[in-house]
């Protein structure tokens, strides 16, 4: 990895190169961020916390902090896409998933891309993030929309990824399945847009034309929290990204977020986290217990 994507990742949140790995080879790394690779061209074989994978063109994998991974060969034509992901950044776009869904994909090699338009589809996203990265570079003043799109995009490659692995399914289950995705990733994007305004439950039930109950089965199926514990923790993290990350006064994220005063906004954040608003800011910590 080069000292421009290592010097990225915690000033902007994310980070992403081309690599051909070579630093890994015969040598064991514990990965510091949450790292995405993407086989862009030939094949390499390595393991992951002691599992050996083969590794091949198309195929993406998931390694989360603290992954320990030795290369232990490749073939000359081997390159790959890197992307990092910081904690808060990973957090939000995962927090869509059950815990045993990222069990079935972190850790291991899926195949995306059987198809042409399949292809299309992952090379879009990397081609996003890339869009991000140069914007981000260019206009550090859009540091946070492009944080926002950076947590869609990983979501979209993680949904894509879950439907792969349902692959076995039924067609008709798959179909169903496919749909409340969509209606899931529908509320993800609404929330993403509107979370500073709107936080009740009721509201993206309307924008979405369908019941508070049929809102919270979907999200609980999908993501085993309701649409409440979702909009929370989504805001929560947002908030502490605000503190970690810019100097803004406590009223004016009060202004940002559209919460009644400081004295609420404070219970709210000490409610989800434990910390007062200073206590955090002074303490500089993502909080561990928001973590599946």
């Amino acid at each position: 990895m080069n000292n421009i994507y290592l010097k990225k990742l915690p000033q902007q949140g994310f980070a992403t190169t081309k690599s051909s790995l070579q630093q890994f080879v015969q040598h064991s790394y514990q990965i510091q961020h949450t790292s995405i690779f993407w086989c862009m061209s030939g094949e390499a074989l390595f393991t992951i916390d002691g599992q050996k994978h083969r590794f091949t063109s198309g195929q993406i994998i998931i390694c989360p902090t603290g992954s320990n991974i030795l290369l232990l060969d490749i073939t000359s034509d081997f390159t790959s896409r890197l992307l990092g992901l910081s904690k808060h950044i990973w957090l939000a776009a995962r927090s869509a998933f059950s815990l045993e869904t990222m069990q079935k994909i972190e850790r291991r090699p899926h195949k995306c891309g059987d198809t042409e338009l399949e292809k299309e589809f992952v090379s879009n996203i990397f081609r996003q993030i890339d869009i991000m990265d140069i914007e981000v570079t260019n206009n550090p003043q859009d540091t946070e929309f492009c944080r926002q799109n950076i947590i869609l995009s990983v979501n979209a490659l993680l949904l894509y990824i879950q439907r792969i692995e349902s692959g076995t399914d039924s067609q008709a289950k798959e179909h169903s399945i496919e749909n409340k995705d969509k209606a899931f990733y529908e509320f993800r994007t609404l929330l993403t847009q509107k979370f500073r305004e709107e936080r009740s439950v009721q509201y993206y039930a309307d924008k979405m034309s369908i019941s508070t109950r049929h809102l919270n089965a979907i999200c609980q199926r999908v993501s085993g929290q309701n649409a409440k514990e979702i909009i929370d923790h989504y805001t929560i993290i947002e908030l502490q990204v605000a503190l970690m990350y810019t100097h803004k006064s406590f009223q004016e994220l009060v202004n940002d977020f559209h919460f009644p005063d400081q004295s609420y906004l404070n219970r709210y954040f000490k409610r989800h986290t434990g910390y007062s608003l200073s206590e955090f800011r002074t303490n500089g910590v993502m909080v561990d217990d928001i973590e599946k």
